[in-house]
């Protein structure tokens, strides 16, 4: 289009330039000279003219195939866009279907959940699904050996369940007072509200005092025992929004756990016994360590009467030696040859003397 707008422009350009010279044609120009010119001029813008039609004709041609390429890439994109688009519509009608599926299932698994509430309603049924819950509990955080299940005493009771802890049993009972809580719950008033949450307390109180029960230290128990609920949201109600409570259970040595505080709390005991169980262990140290002192004292006077009996062997053994070098020089003096001429004397004590003159027969110098 530029190039056809440019030979319009050129055409436009002479046929001006012609006006321009027949208007100021010198009257000695010939005529034949002029128009000689212009047809040589109208020569010239036929060839422009003509050479502007090809190249307008190409470029023409140029934008038609560039069209054209444009226009199959175009509808490409969008053979592909609407591939794309008719996929995700039959992946989204797909998930739709789906999430009606999972719409009745939900609603079906809300049936379910009204009767097991209404399953619930029945003591014995909640108790046995507080039990199910603590034994799971256990099972995910302790070894098979390290808890037993309705643990029996020598008086015929049984507790739920029992952790071990260096040799100590930890009593833990569950209980589950749902009915009481879910009156507390569905009050409707502060006067209805403060009379249910009353019941409630004496419901968990009378649960209390069944747990504590199983406080034995006669039988290997700790002095605490654990009361288990199932459900936080009553662990919260009887534990942590009743102060009263607390006081009731830790009046009589009971502490109330969850889901969630009852690994906690067996932690700490287990950290507790370990200290104790060092605490023990010290005991008999010192205990042995006093005993080994005892000893080394008594070890001590046996050696020093040892010594004082070895001293006096010792001078026992010096005097006799020394009494057997005077009886070895008595014996000697008596076997020597008797001199008349003077009196022998021997070098004898008063003790050997005697026994001399005790003799038969003694030497003298006069001969007597």
């Amino acid at each position: 289009m530029e190039i056809l707008a440019g030979a319009i422009v050129v055409a436009t350009a002479g046929a001006v330039l012609i006006a321009l010279l027949l208007r100021r044609r010198p009257s000695d120009v010939p005529l034949a000279l002029l128009q000689q010119g212009m047809r040589a001029d109208a020569a010239q813008v036929q060839q422009t003219l003509a050479e502007l039609r090809a190249a307008n004709a190409q470029a023409l041609a140029d934008m038609r195939a560039e069209l054209q390429r444009s226009l199959g890439a175009t509808e490409q994109q969008v053979l592909t866009q609407t591939g794309s688009t008719q996929r995700t519509l039959g992946e989204l009608g797909a998930t739709l279907a789906a999430l009606g599926e999972q719409s009745t299932r939900i609603g079906e698994l809300a049936k379910d959940v009204g009767s097991l509430n209404d399953l619930f309603r029945a003591p014995k049924l909640r108790g046995g699904f507080g039990e199910l819950m603590l034994e799971r509990l256990l099972a995910d955080n302790l070894p098979a050996t390290a808890y037993q299940l309705q643990y029996g005493y020598r008086d015929g009771s049984r507790v739920d369940a029992i952790v071990r802890f260096a040799g100590r049993i930890v009593p833990i009972d569950a209980k589950f007072p749902i009915e009481s809580f879910n009156a507390l719950v569905a009050a409707a008033d502060d006067a209805e509200r403060l009379s249910r949450r009353r019941a409630f307390v004496q419901q968990v109180k009378r649960h209390v005092d069944a747990v504590a029960k199983y406080i034995a230290p006669a039988e290997g128990t700790i002095d605490f025992a654990f009361l288990y609920f199932p459900a936080e949201a009553v662990y919260y109600s009887a534990a942590v929004a009743e102060p009263d409570l607390r006081e009731y259970c830790s009046d009589r040595h009971v502490l109330p756990t969850s889901p969630n505080t009852l690994v906690a709390y067996l932690q700490m005991v287990s950290l507790g016994l370990r200290g104790l169980a060092m605490e023990e262990r010290t005991r008999e140290l010192n205990e042995n360590i006093r005993r080994a002192g005892l000893e080394i004292e008594n070890f001590r006077i046996m050696h020093d009467t040892l010594g004082k009996h070895l001293e006096n062997a010792t001078k026992k053994y010096a005097e006799s030696l020394r009494g057997l070098d005077r009886a070895a020089d008595a014996v000697e003096a008596v076997g020597r040859p008797l001199q008349t001429t003077q009196q022998t004397t021997l070098p004898l004590s008063g003790e050997e003397e005697s026994t001399v003159r005790r003799l038969p027969f003694v030497a003298r110098g006069d001969g007597r």
